[in-house]
C-alpha cells in the first residue's frame, strides 16, 4: 500500500491530486466495452460541451499532455520553412526540449520577454525584417495564456495582437495549460480570454484532472486532417473516453472555473500575507495562480525542503510559488508559520 504524506507545497499545480469529481467521472467511464479512438458516446459528450462553452461549433481533438498538445497543433500548421513567433520565456521555448521543433518541424523565432507576453511592437518588428527565401517564414504566432511568468492577457491587450497577426496572414496559436486561470482572472471571459486565437491547446492537467488536454479549433477549417497529424505525433489516445470523460466533469456544471478561481484566490491570498514579513520581498502581484517572491536565503533551502518550491522567474534568485485547486488557507497558515520558525532560528 502506497502512503503519501506531507505537507501541501507550492511547487507546481501538477503535483495536486486529482478532484474528486474528475476521478468519479473516470470510474464512471471505466464500465463496458465502446469503440476506441473517440468513437464513443462519452467523448460526444464532451465535444457537444466544448460547443456548448464557445457558444458556437468548435472541433476539438484530446491529447495526452500540453506538450504533446501544442507539438501536434504546431505540427499540423506549419512546413518545414515556417517560423513560429513566441516569447523567449515561452513553454515552447523554455521547457519543451525542442519537441516543437523537432515535431512540427519549424524554427521557433524568439522576442525577449520578462513577463512572458509578446507585444505588437515585436510582432512588428520580426515582420518587418528581413523576408526572403534564406530566413524561415513567419506563419505561426504562439502565445501563453497564463505565461509562465504568471501573467494574463487582458482581452484588449490579445485582441491588438491577435489582430497584427491576422493583418500579416499568420495563424494563432495559444498554449492555454493554464487557460482556466486566465479566464477566472479576467471575470469568466472565456471569448475576452481567447480573443483571436485561432488554434487553442485547453488545459486540463493543471487544473484538476489526471492527465489530458485538449486542442481546440476555434477556426474550424484548421482542422482538416488535424486527425492523421494527432496520429503521427503519437498523441491519439485510444481510450479517448478517459479524457473526454475528466473534461465532462469540469465544464458539464462550471467546476473548471471554479477551482481555478480558488487557485488564483490562494495566490493573492499568499501575496498579501508574505507582504510586510521582513523574510520575503513580492515584487509581482499575481495574476493568477503563480506568485513570485526572494525568500531570505538563510531560510530558502530549509523552507523548500518541508514546502517545495521552486527557483526560476523574471529575475535572479526569484522563487516561484504555485498554488493549486486544492490549496487552502490552512496550507498558507502552516507554511508562513514554518517560514517564521526558520528566520526566528537563523535570524
Amino acid at each position: 500500500m502506497i502512503t503519501l504524506s506531507g505537507n501541501r507545497g507550492f511547487e507546481s499545480d501538477n503535483c495536486a491530486p486529482v478532484h474528486p469529481r474528475v476521478m468519479a467521472a473516470l470510474e464512471a467511464a471505466n464500465r463496458g466495452h465502446v469503440p476506441g479512438y473517440g468513437y464513443d458516446p462519452v467523448t460526444a459528450e464532451a465535444d457537444c460541451l466544448f460547443d456548448r462553452l464557445f457558444g458556437r461549433h468548435v472541433e476539438v481533438f484530446y491529447t495526452f499532455n500540453g506538450t504533446g498538445s501544442n507539438a501536434a497543433a504546431l505540427a499540423h500548421l506549419v512546413r518545414p520553412h515556417h517560423g513560429i513567433v513566441c516569447a523567449d520565456t515561452s513553454h515552447i521555448n523554455a521547457a519543451e526540449t525542442c519537441a516543437p521543433e523537432r515535431i512540427a518541424g519549424g524554427k521557433l523565432l524568439t522576442v525577449p520577454s520578462a513577463d512572458g507576453k509578446v507585444t505588437p511592437a515585436q510582432l512588428e518588428g520580426i515582420l518587418g525584417g528581413w523576408q526572403s527565401e534564406h530566413v524561415p517564414k513567419p506563419a505561426v504566432l504562439s502565445l501563453t495564456q497564463v505565461t509562465d511568468e504568471g501573467m494574463v492577457y487582458a482581452p484588449e491587450e490579445l485582441r491588438a495582437l491577435t489582430d497584427a497577426a491576422h493583418r500579416h496572414g499568420m495563424v494563432v496559436h495559444m498554449d492555454g495549460a493554464r487557460l482556466a486561470n486566465a479566464v477566472a482572472a479576467n471575470r469568466g471571459d472565456l471569448a475576452g480570454s481567447t480573443a483571436g486565437v485561432d488554434v487553442l491547446g485547453f488545459g486540463g492537467t493543471k487544473n484538476g484532472m489526471m492527465f489530458g488536454e485538449a486542442v481546440v479549433f476555434l477556426k474550424t477549417e484548421l482542422a482538416e486532417e488535424f486527425a492523421y497529424t494527432r496520429k503521427s505525433c503519437g498523441q491519439l489516445p485510444s481510450k479517448a473516453r478517459y479524457i473526454a470523460a475528466q473534461f465532462i466533469a469540469l465544464l458539464e456544471d462550471g467546476l473548471w472555473l471554479e477551482l481555478a478561481g480558488n487557485a488564483n484566490r490562494m495566490a493573492r491570498q499568499l501575496y498579501r500575507r508574505m507582504g510586510g514579513l521582513p523574510w520575503f520581498r513580492t515584487p509581482y502581484e499575481p495574476q493568477a495562480n503563480e506568485l513570485f517572491a526572494h525568500v531570505d536565503e538563510r531560510i530558502k533551502w530549509k523552507l523548500c525542503e518541508a514546502f517545495p518550491f521552486q527557483h526560476f522567474g523574471p529575475e535572479p534568485g526569484i522563487s516561484r510559488f504555485v498554488t493549486s485547486f486544492d490549496t487552502e488557507e490552512a496550507d498558507i497558515d502552516r507554511f508562513l508559520a514554518c517560514a517564521e520558525e526558520l528566520y526566528r532560528q537563523r535570524g
